[in-house]
């Protein structure tokens, strides 16, 4: 019974975990800093870099990047991970853009 029981619990655990990743691309990276922009299906996201694989402009990321704090997500593109700190999220593009523009300069 505690097997099966334990099993249930790490399936659970897995579609939830799945259930909070989203899909962004990649829309601005400028060099030498160390932000980026991401496009998700709720708005743009700004994502600091803070280890990892360093992502492209259109680079496929999943990830948890629509609430704060720091992140591992998946670059698609690369098939590697990043750490990232979320910076901001569900802005407009206009927003994400000034936001960035604020942190490299």
């Amino acid at each position: 019974m505690r097997p099966k029981y334990a099993l249930v619990l790490a399936c659970l655990a897995l579609l939830c975990a799945q259930a909070h990743a989203s899909t962004g691309y990649v829309v601005r990276r400028v060099s030498s800093c160390d932000y980026f922009l991401v496009e998700t299906p709720r708005g743009f996201a700004v994502l600091e870099l803070y280890g990892g694989h360093d992502p492209d402009t259109d680079d496929k990321i999943v990830g948890a990047f629509e609430n704060y704090g720091m992140k591992t997500v998946f670059d698609e593109t690369s098939d590697e991970e990043i750490r990232v700190w979320v910076e901001d999220y569900g802005l407009s593009k206009t927003r994400g853009l000034e936001l960035l523009l604020d942190k490299c300069e």
